[in-house]
């Protein structure tokens, strides 16, 4: 009998090494690593559709960070989550996309954090402002698909 593992249940968030990460690159714009992330963009060109997380994985590789599997099969989650309806998995994707696009694009720190879904799972960007960073604030643990 062989094991496997069934990326439709629910994931536990035991990521805090994906968030440090992030964090470390995204949330000192006078970094080597954000100055890397920023020449090599690639976040902008990630629509609203339907697979968009696929897009997003290749973003953050280009920009230098390495997905782990764990990293991919939750943002596979977040971009699949059907609750209120089927496309706000591709906008959580897209919301995260656009926010990395433009916080690199005008050198403002970013900040990832996790908050426990209330429905479904939704993520939510607060711009920065006065000298605090931008924030993506992603919802985990995800519902099973």
């Amino acid at each position: 009998m062989g094991g496997g593992l069934d990326e439709r249940t629910a994931i536990i968030c035991d990521g805090d090494d994906v968030l440090v990460e992030l964090n470390r690159v995204f949330g000192n714009p006078s970094s080597n690593r954000y100055k890397h992330a920023k020449s090599n963009n690639t976040f902008g060109g990630i629509q609203k559709a339907p697979g968009n997380y696929t897009a997003l994985i290749e973003a953050y590789k280009t920009a230098g960070l390495v997905v782990s599997p764990g990293w991919r099969r939750y943002l596979k989650l977040l971009g699949t989550v059907s609750t209120p309806g089927p496309e706000q998995g591709p906008l959580n994707i897209y919301e995260i996309a656009q926010t990395r696009y433009n916080g690199l694009m005008n050198d403002v720190p970013m900040s990832t954090v996790v908050h426990e879904p209330k429905e479904g799972g939704h993520v939510h960007t607060t711009p920065g402002s006065g000298g605090h960073p931008t924030t993506i604030d992603s919802p985990c643990p995800l519902p099973p698909v």
